[in-house]
């Protein structure tokens, strides 16, 4: 037995535009940066990064390309504001930031003491509207310390990501956006374990690292793989130097 929908529940952004149905991707009026990876843009609602929200990316391991993964978006947003990374688990690489040509005058490297003065932190840069983008590393997170700086984004408008281990998937969250993120020969793997949308069971393949281009037949270099010459032969007595 088939049932139509009215033209209504067929399309709920028409009664709010916060509404959508379970099975499309959201597409309402938030405000969104492109990550630079049209597989990736293409499972998110509103095709990018969400600005002023909660979004979750948890890593395998740190360090498996997190970052990487978000520079496109670090360039393209306000190169006049701070991007402000709380509790990160390695230094910053300045060399590396100047090669994906982001100011390093930008960065603002926050150190807590405490987890709880990691979240603090999160929450006044936020509170404040300090920066354009905020990464903040979090392992043991309390759901309603989630929620305030859910809250706290919504009034920013700065693009906030906490990073947190994959242990943290099984938990609840009210973050609207949350990924696995897996290293592979090329890049990436990403899982989206939530989204505005339906279900997606698919690994989003990521590449960072192309494949380098076919090498040519000819070259005008000479090779080190050449045969020994005859004077180079073992036991072969090499002519005496001219003085």
């Amino acid at each position: 037995m088939t049932t139509l929908l009215s033209p209504v529940l067929q399309h709920p952004e028409r009664i709010h535009p916060a509404l959508w149905r379970g099975s499309q991707l959201f597409h309402g009026p938030a405000t969104t940066v492109r990550t630079g990876f049209a597989t990736l843009d293409d499972e998110l609602p509103g095709n990018g990064w969400p600005l002023g929200s909660l979004i979750e990316i948890m890593p395998s391991q740190p360090g498996c390309g997190e970052l990487r993964l978000l520079q496109p978006a670090l360039a393209a947003l306000d190169a006049e504001r701070s991007i402000m990374l709380v509790n990160p688990p390695y230094s910053p690489h300045f060399h590396c930031w100047l090669n994906w040509g982001l100011d390093t005058h930008r960065l603002v490297w926050i150190r807590p003491q405490t987890p709880g003065d990691t979240l603090w932190a999160a929450e006044q840069v936020l509170k404040h509207n300090a920066c354009s983008v905020l990464l903040c590393w979090a392992s043991q997170v309390r759901q309603a310390s989630l929620r305030r700086l859910h809250l706290a984004a919504r009034q920013s408008g700065a693009l906030f990501i906490m990073l947190r281990p994959p242990l943290a998937a099984q938990q609840a969250s009210p973050a609207p956006l949350r990924l696995i993120l897996q290293p592979s020969m090329q890049g990436a793997a990403i899982h989206i374990v939530k989204r505005q949308g339906p279900i997606c069971d698919k690994q989003l393949p990521i590449t960072f690292y192309p494949d380098p281009a076919p090498h040519a037949t000819t070259t005008h270099h000479a090779t080190l793989d050449q045969p020994l010459s005859a004077d180079a032969q073992p036991g072969h007595q090499l002519p005496e130097l001219v003085r």
